[in-house]
């Protein structure tokens, strides 16, 4: 699957988040609690 563009709005601790990968390889990175897992929950749900 390649996303082209993620709008997530109000998916557990994510409130309003749009997202456009580069193309290539992207890294997930960030301080505990702010929404990493969140965000790859959000794209399992897509497929």
């Amino acid at each position: 699957m390649k996303l082209e563009r993620l709008q997530i709005q109000q998916f557990r601790n994510l409130q309003n988040v749009s997202l456009v990968p580069a193309a290539g390889l992207n890294v997930i990175y960030g301080v505990n609690g702010s929404g990493k897992s969140s965000l790859l929950e959000a794209i399992h749900y897509l497929g």
